[in-house]
């Protein structure tokens, strides 16, 4: 069964045995049934109860759930010389839940909480521990300043978030190369010494039109670079299903990007290279193609080196993709809590949580020849076979993790037809919750004969 336990979580410290033990529980419980409320997902009314309580319990905080977080994502990187870091922020909606304590988001009829987020991805691009959580509220004495924010000390910015998210992460994974990758919310130009640390680098997308020493722009000065060769990319659309394949031309240079005026920074520029990709040709008449200008610190000496780490932008999507399986598939912002501290113990739990869930579907297209049972039971495999194959001809051999994960899309709903490429987060958590089920009832009728065949 895809589980964890009490030792897969090192340094597990809440306080209490039985604390842990719940907390491992309540992992557990949301990976099997993903998208229930807690009282669906416990087994018993002792179980809820104990549930609802240790998000209300003091003695529990957010800071030792992220501790946690930290632990376990960095027994995930043990043998490892380098990863990609993907970073980026959400919010937690809970608009018409009155819980105390919710800060405002996009305005003041918004309300909800703020989330940093840092996955460890590997240079080949499978997902491989979330290894960093940051949670806040803004202040609703704070909505409609934002003239007042520009004027601020970086420390006082939100964004200063990110600064804190890739020095922890440099802190916490410090054996380790890291490459931290992050989208145009992250162009901050006090960011950019961040990387200047022991086997840390940055590749980031540009958002602004940054002055270059030689008193030329970025994007201007790049575009004007001859191109220097061509990349073939495959892009996800808008609900990250289909991929469709692009042609792209590069160009690359090394420039020196000055001081913003309004930064306190002590230093009056920077170097990094930057890499234009831009699109061959139009999307359509009315939509330009892709143009994205990234800045990394990472050493370019060949278009081959470019083109890597093109590619490794392009493995960003996957935190999308973890921030789509924690609100649509545990439905993190459907939890009826009634306080906001509650709130946020909560979504580091759900993390966890849906970030296993992910790394399922990943896991089967990377190792797609491996025994089912890395993941499932013996009930839940034989339990998966029945539905799909309507008969009780059991085989010797579990199916592969590819086909297990294929069929178990079958029940969430993937038609498996050659056009539709492997099965989505979606349909295979939802496949997933009506295989708990089934296996569930499986193993009740037959306990005394499981295992015999």
């Amino acid at each position: 069964m895809l589980t964890v336990a009490v030792k897969d979580f090192p340094h597990l410290d809440l306080g209490d045995i039985r604390r842990n033990e719940r907390f491992v529980t309540m992992v557990n419980n949301i990976i099997n049934k993903p998208g229930s409320s807690i009282p669906v997902q416990a087994k018993n009314w002792y179980e809820t109860k104990a549930a609802y309580n240790f998000f209300k319990n003091q003695e529990v905080t957010k800071e030792s759930l992220q501790q946690i977080i930290i632990a376990h994502g960095c027994s995930e990187l043990k043998d490892l010389d380098r990863v990609l870091i993907v970073h980026d922020m959400t919010s937690i909606s809970y608009y018409d839940l009155q819980a105390e304590g919710l800060g405002y988001l996009d305005n003041k009829k918004g309300h909800g909480i703020m989330c940093y987020n840092s996955l460890a991805v590997s240079l080949e691009g499978l997902p491989l521990s979330l290894i960093y959580q940051q949670t806040w509220r803004r202040s609703e004495s704070e909505l409609g300043k934002a003239a007042r924010r520009k004027t601020r000390d970086f420390e006082d910015k939100e964004s200063y978030k990110w600064y804190e998210g890739i020095t922890e992460v440099n802190k916490v994974v410090s054996k380790v190369g890291k490459i931290h990758i992050a989208d145009r919310a992250a162009d901050v130009y006090e960011l950019f010494f961040s990387a200047y640390g022991q086997d840390t680098d940055l590749l980031i997308r540009a958002c602004h039109n940054r002055k270059l020493s030689d008193g030329s722009h970025l994007w201007d000065h790049i575009a004007q670079k001859p191109s220097q060769g061509v990349v073939a990319l495959e892009i996800l659309d808008e609900k990250g299903q289909k991929r469709r394949p692009i042609e792209a031309e590069v160009r690359f240079e090394k420039v020196e990007i000055l001081r913003p005026a309004r930064s306190k920074d002590k230093y009056e520029s920077v170097e990094l290279t930057a890499i234009e990709v831009r699109q061959i040709g139009k999307i359509s008449d009315q939509q330009e193609g892709i143009c994205w200008t990234l800045l990394t610190s990472l050493e370019v000496s060949s278009l081959a080196e470019v083109l890597k780490y093109i590619k490794w932008y392009t493995y960003r999507w996957l935190i999308e993709r973890f921030h789509y399986v924690l609100k649509g598939g545990t439905k993190i912002e459907e939890l009826q809590l009634k306080q906001a501290d509650s709130l946020e113990k909560a979504v580091a739990v759900y993390s966890l949580a849906a970030f296993k869930i992910m790394q399922l579907v990943y896991q089967s297209r990377e190792y797609p020849d491996v025994s089912c049972e890395i993941i499932l039971t013996r009930s839940q495999w034989i339990a998966l076979y029945v539905l799909i194959n309507e008969n009780n001809n059991i085989p010797k051999q579990p199916p592969s993790l590819s086909q297990a994960v294929k069929w178990i899309g079958r029940l969430g709903g993937h038609l498996g037809r050659k056009s539709d490429g492997p099965p989505g987060l979606k349909t295979v958590w939802r496949g997933y919750q009506t295989l708990c089920n089934a296996a569930t009832l499986y193993e009740f009728l037959n306990n005394e004969n499981l295992g015999k065949g």
